[in-house]
């Protein structure tokens, strides 16, 4: 009998206080951050869109979204484009606005443990290891279906203005 611990290969994704942690399969590409274009009458977490190989992505700001405080955009700022779990044509994409260059990380299960999810925002389904690096996993779906009100592809017509 074989004694083989599950794991998965994720990207941390570093904001001001937390670090996303989502699986390197939900993760299209990392690119530079260039100040999106904002749309009108959007929530503050709603920075814009930003043009990605033809395509207009949304991008939000996860720690706004939370409400937690966020930096000033720095110098190795990045935006890091998710594949929309549920492959949505309208919105197969996000972008999310990062403060620095992410790092891999294998998430393996017999060394991970569940940290205090207490007082965690809705956009965040569980805080991993309870060590203060401030590891948390993503409500993609919770997000997205919030990005959906804010924003549709129609929007896009404001840019031509």
């Amino acid at each position: 009998m074989s004694n083989k611990s599950t794991s998965v290969r994720c990207m941390l994704l570093p904001l001001t206080t937390l670090n996303l942690l989502v699986p390197n399969s939900a993760v299209a590409e990392i690119i530079g951050y260039s100040t999106p274009r904002q749309l009108s009458d959007s929530s503050d977490w709603f920075s814009g869109v930003v043009l990605w190989r033809g395509v207009y992505i949304p991008v939000v700001a996860v720690e706004q979204m939370c409400g937690l405080n966020t930096a000033q955009t720095g110098p190795r700022a990045r935006i890091a484009i998710i594949y929309n779990p549920e492959k949505d044509p309208e919105l197969p994409y996000l972008g999310i606005h990062m403060q620095d260059i992410p790092r891999a990380y294998l998430a393996e299960a017999d060394s991970m443990e569940s940290g205090n999810d207490e007082g965690l925002s809705e956009y965040l389904v569980a805080r991993v290891d309870d060590d203060q690096l401030g590891r948390v996993i993503p409500d993609l779906d919770k997000i997205i279906a919030d990005l959906k009100r804010e924003f549709n592809p129609g929007r896009l017509e404001e840019l031509k203005a």
